[in-house]
């Protein structure tokens, strides 16, 4: 008895278990298979921009989650695009239930600028407003993200 297998009897059983195999494959499957577009977020451009911190249902696998705590409805935050040499202001509106802040990671900016709340400045209470205004000193890719509790953790983080 001869147990090699020569490359044409290789091809042929190869060719044969892809079309058996495939003929199992529903159409509804195939629908599932398919990639899903992928989700990016906004991008906002110049020297002044307006924020508002929240808390909303996220889904990120086809099921409804715990609220997540958003910027501008998104998580994560929108992409903040500066220059340097630019004076920024940037107005945080905080729409949650608990004391607020934005930490500009990376960024030389002054003390009460940084966003560390009773280091640096007394954090953005519910339902008011904060003004961060310093002049971007640097170029490069930082991140901007919450210093108050776990709302890091639960999505208020974005790309500068």
């Amino acid at each position: 008895m001869n147990n090699h297998l020569n490359r044409r009897q290789f091809i042929t059983g190869c060719s044969t278990g892809i079309a058996v195999a495939s003929m199992g494959i529903s159409r509804h499957a195939l629908a599932q298979a398919q990639p899903r577009q992928a989700h990016y977020q906004p991008i906002l451009r110049g020297n002044q921009f307006k924020l508002t911190v929240n808390r909303q249902d996220v889904n990120f696998t086809g099921k409804t989650r715990q609220q997540a705590v958003t910027v501008n409805g998104s998580t994560p935050a929108p992409t903040l695009y500066m220059k340097e040499g630019e004076t920024v202001t940037i107005d945080v509106y905080n729409q949650l239930h608990e004391d607020s802040s934005i930490h500009w990671h990376g960024l030389l900016v002054p003390p009460n600028m940084d966003g560390v709340p009773h280091l640096s400045f007394a954090g953005i209470k519910p339902q008011q407003s904060f003004r961060y205004q310093f002049p971007l000193k640097q170029s490069g890719t930082y991140w901007y993200h919450s210093h108050s509790g776990w709302q890091e953790q639960l999505g208020m983080y974005g790309a500068l």
